[in-house]
C-alpha cells in the first residue's frame, strides 16, 4: 500500500534577494523584520503550492539569527514542507547569504513556520500528505513531529489555570 500525497520536491521554493542599503539597520545588517518577511513569504508560497489552497501563518518557531547580512549580501531563501498534520503543515526555511568575493555561503537564519490551509468557506481544510523521499527529508519529517508535540505540550501547560 502506498501513501497518496505529494513529494517534498513538488512545492520546494528557492528565491534570491539582494540586501539593499534601505534594508539594513543602524549596525549595517539586514533588519530582522525584513528578513522575517522574506522567510514568511517563501514559506507561504511553499505551503500554497503544496496545499493548492489559501494558507495563513499560525506560528513561527525557532527563527534564529545566526549571522549578520550586510548590504550587498545576496540571500538565498529555501523553503520546503517538512510535515503535514491534518489542516496544518510545518514549513522549514533556510536562509543563507553570499557576499561578492566570498568563497562560500553563510547560514543567516533557519526557521520553522506552521501554516493552516483554508477551504472556500474560510475554515481550516484537510491537506494532502507530504511524502519525504530522501534521508534528510525523512529526518525533517520526524523532527517536525517532535516540534509539534513540544508546541502542543507548552500550549497545554500555559492553559492550565487560565480560563
Amino acid at each position: 500500500m502506498s501513501i497518496q500525497g505529494k513529494p517534498v520536491s513538488a512545492s520546494f521554493v528557492e528565491s534570491s534577494e539582494l540586501v539593499q542599503p534601505g534594508d539594513v539597520n543602524v549596525y549595517g545588517s539586514v533588519f530582522g523584520g525584513h528578513l522575517m518577511s522574506l522567510v514568511d513569504k517563501a514559506a507561504g508560497i511553499c505551503a500554497y503550492r503544496h496545499s493548492e489552497m489559501n494558507v495563513v501563518t499560525i506560528s513561527v518557531d525557532q527563527l534564529i539569527f545566526k549571522s549578520a547580512a550586510p548590504a550587498a549580501t545576496i540571500l538565498s531563501i529555501r523553503a520546503s514542507v517538512n510535515r503535514v498534520f491534518n489542516t496544518s503543515m510545518e514549513i522549514g526555511v533556510r536562509v543563507t547569504g553570499w557576499r561578492p568575493g566570498s568563497k562560500k555561503e553563510t547560514l543567516i537564519c533557519p526557521a520553522y513556520l506552521t501554516f493552516v490551509a483554508l477551504g472556500p468557506d474560510g475554515e481550516p481544510a484537510p491537506i494532502i500528505p507530504v511524502i519525504p523521499d530522501t534521508p534528510d527529508q525523512i529526518r525533517r519529517f520526524e523532527q517536525a513531529g517532535l516540534r509539534r508535540e513540544a508546541r502542543l505540550a507548552l500550549a497545554q501547560k500555559m492553559r492550565v489555570g487560565n480560563p
